[in-house]
């Protein structure tokens, strides 16, 4: 297998449809979008016709028995929107047939269907659990336009009164008429959602080559309620249904051109795992360096995902990485004025939720810098969050951006390799202290660990080459690292099976994954992934020596050994692979300094002295957590270590003299023992994992031991 001419072959590929005037974009088909542009309608030699019948010919020929859409996902909004919007337009398409004829009765049949079918669809619907990008305006929007086509379409279901508060409280920071400004707003890229509350003719200066944000969908609302006919936008869609991932079919996806995200997260991607210059040297190279370079410089060093976009920060980052790996100097200063907020950088102004991943590849077009000295304060601040945002998160990571708890996995445990290397190498000087290197490492750990549970027995995570290439890549970092020496043989050996996995796939199945207004998937993205991880373990290097500086001073072998020994005798860690306990152990000892630090604070001096017994408390949680994969978050199982370790200085303290020390605190002393069994760490947390840990029963034990102390 010839890696190099294959990355070379992807970045010809890429180029293969780019012009200079739309871009490139290589996003799946979406029935959403589609829905859309087969309802324009424009008058024709005098009479009106649906301008895209080919688009409405896919919306009838992709809908299921069941009478739903469904395209590659599972995502229960994905159905619900590609339903409602494919039930508009054949309801429209009912009422007008126009220039296309289709028998009445079919028709009939099918609005029938998609109605039943988007009723079943939203009687299941979990709201919360929703994090696609405009849905609580956009089904809403939905709703209300079907009403009004037929009176009888109304949808009652459980959770929309979730829905409408959701609705409210989005629109509550943002009113239609601010579209009609010369900022450009997320909103552009859906402007179906405010047909009614929008004069169109009033946001015609956002077009950018004939799209609203590069979105079909939108450009066809404009297309339909603008009171002039704009042929710059048809001209747009047409390119679009001809050019991009339909190919003809009438298919459209839900976003075009994609030039900046496409190119920039291809070319990071492969450098990122081991390809370099040489490797990629070609004419088409230079073209996609030069396409980076001209928007970096005209845009003035902020991009969204194609040209003259509104600007990202996710965008602006790639493209300065992938600038900077491949010798083009850029500088993250505008990058830096535009996102940075007080505790971490946001993806666009007015976001509701910060991103993980976002702020991943802000960490990392700063660590690219020739001098990071110079960003210190910035790298600290990004670092914090996202050591707080990984300690915080119970269960397996989400973003908003990838469905897949892998992607955000990855790009962590590549922030933090890079972040820990060039600690040790002392490039930051005096930035980060001892206990956040600690933190780190346990992050670190964990995100390289837990993945090795989740492999299946075919060697892939999931069934997806994509996903399996995020597992791999994680794997391969991994093994940079000083942590994972002592279980480097299972880690090789998940490795070969997932590459096995990924070589074995005769053909790339697209993964629905990525998330915007429906999942989509993208072909560019998938054989980046897999060549990357192709390319990454292509050598195995030697032992890893990331991270000695903390393991240094967290090892202590004899006291792993003896509480490891002890653990593997119970039944319970019978039932699973020796290298599982050997990992939690490991995990146990990167977090032994931090307990010790912490009750060292606590009892002013007077710790637990006992590191065999720290360790047995914490590998007590640790291996639980990790045997049962529940992955409750670090700070939870911290602070039930530590109270452990707490409840018992109390119980020695009043072994040793409990009358003296406690004479005057009784009381707080009989609610303590009641909360030890009664209390959890109190964890707040959001859909992203980024939380605050408030206290608990040790807050508690501090103040008793305290005054003993004293």
């Amino acid at each position: 297998m010839d890696l190099t001419n294959d990355a070379r072959s992807l970045m010809r590929t890429t180029l293969d449809n780019y012009t200079d005037h739309y871009g490139l974009g290589s996003m799946s088909a979406a029935v959403y979008d589609t829905a859309w542009v087969a309802m324009v309608t424009k008058v024709v030699g005098g009479e009106k016709q649906w301008l895209f019948p080919e688009c409405f010919e896919y919306i009838l020929s992709s809908q299921s028995e069941e009478g739903g859409w469904w395209v590659g996902s599972d995502a229960q909004i994905d159905g619900i929107l590609n339903t409602a919007s494919a039930l508009l337009a054949l309801i429209r398409h009912q009422k007008q047939p126009l220039q296309i004829q289709h028998s009445t009765e079919d028709l009939a049949t099918r609005v029938r269907n998609a109605t039943r079918s988007l009723r079943s669809q939203l009687a299941t619907w979990d709201v919360s659990s929703t994090a696609h990008v405009g849905f609580e305006i956009i089904v809403p929007a939905l709703l209300a336009l079907l009403e009004q086509e037929d009176p009888s379409a109304v949808f009652e279901f459980s959770s929309k009164g979730e829905l409408m508060a959701v609705q409210q409280k989005k629109m509550s920071r943002f009113r239609p008429e601010f579209l009609y400004g010369p900022r450009k707003f997320t909103a552009l890229h859906s402007l179906e959602a405010f047909i009614g509350k929008l004069d169109f003719d009033k946001v015609k200066h956002h077009k950018v080559y004939g799209s609203m944000l590069g979105s079909p969908s939108s450009t066809a609302a404009y297309l339909m309620h603008a009171s002039e006919w704009d042929e710059e936008s048809e001209d747009y869609i047409r390119h679009v249904i001809k050019f991009a991932a339909g190919r003809g079919s009438g298919a459209v996806p839900s976003a075009f051109p994609s030039t900046h995200f496409e190119i920039t997260w291809m070319l990071s991607t492969l450098i990122r795992g081991g390809f370099t210059y040489e490797d990629l040297e070609s004419p088409e190279l230079t073209k996609m360096l030069d396409i980076l370079g001209r928007s970096f410089e005209v845009e003035k060093g902020v991009l969204g995902f194609a040209p003259f976009f509104e600007p990202d920060v996710d965008d602006t980052a790639k493209t300065i990485s992938s600038l900077n790996m491949l010798g083009r100097p850029a500088s993250p200063q505008s990058m830096i004025q535009a996102f940075e907020t007080e505790t971490h950088f946001c993806t666009y102004p007015g976001e509701r939720d910060p991103s993980p991943t976002a702020n991943c590849n802000a960490l990392l077009a700063l660590l690219d810098q020739p001098d990071v000295s110079l960003y210190s304060a910035e790298i600290q601040k990004l670092a914090h969050f996202l050591c707080d945002v990984w300690w915080n998160t119970d269960g397996r990571i989400a973003d908003k951006w990838n469905t897949c708890y892998l992607y955000p996995s990855v790009l962590i445990v590549e922030a933090f390799v890079a972040l820990l290397s060039l600690i040790e190498q002392d490039k930051l000087p005096g930035v980060f202290s001892a206990e956040f290197c600690s933190r780190l490492s346990v992050a670190l750990f964990q995100a390289c660990l837990r993945p090795l549970f989740d492999q299946q027995s075919d060697g892939s995570w999931n069934q997806s080459v994509e996903e399996t290439a995020y597992g791999v890549l994680i794997l391969s970092e991994a093994r940079h690292v000083c942590f994972f020496n002592d279980i480097r043989q299972p880690l090789d050996n998940a490795i070969k099976r997932g590459v096995m996995f990924i070589q074995s796939a005769k053909e790339t199945p697209a993964s629905y994954i990525w998330i915007e207004k429906v999942s989509y998937a993208s072909p560019v993205l998938t054989e980046s992934y897999r060549l990357a991880a192709l390319k990454a373990t292509s050598s195995t290097p030697p032992p890893g020596t990331i991270g000695s500086s903390v393991w240094q001073t967290s090892r202590s072998s004899s006291t792993e050994q003896q509480a490891q020994q002890l653990f593997a005798k119970a039944d319970l860690s019978r039932t699973h692979a020796e290298w599982e306990l050997r990992g939690s152990a490991i995990e146990t000892a990167l977090l032994v300094p931090l307990l010790r630090d912490r009750l060292s604070a606590v009892l002013q001096g007077d710790g637990l002295h006992d590191e065999q017994f720290a360790s047995l408390i914490l590998l007590f949680w640790t291996s639980a957590n990790n045997r049962e994969r529940t992955f409750a978050s670090a700070a939870r199982v911290f602070e039930t270590a530590l109270l452990s370790a707490l409840s018992f200085q109390l119980e020695r303290a009043v072994k040793a003299s409990p009358v003296p020390t406690f004479q005057d605190h009784m009381q707080q002393l009989r609610q303590l023992v009641d909360n030890a069994f009664s209390e959890s760490p109190k964890i707040v947390g959001n859909s992203n994992g980024y939380a605050s840990v408030l206290g608990g029963t040790h807050a508690t034990a501090s103040r008793i031991l305290a005054d003993q102390a004293t």
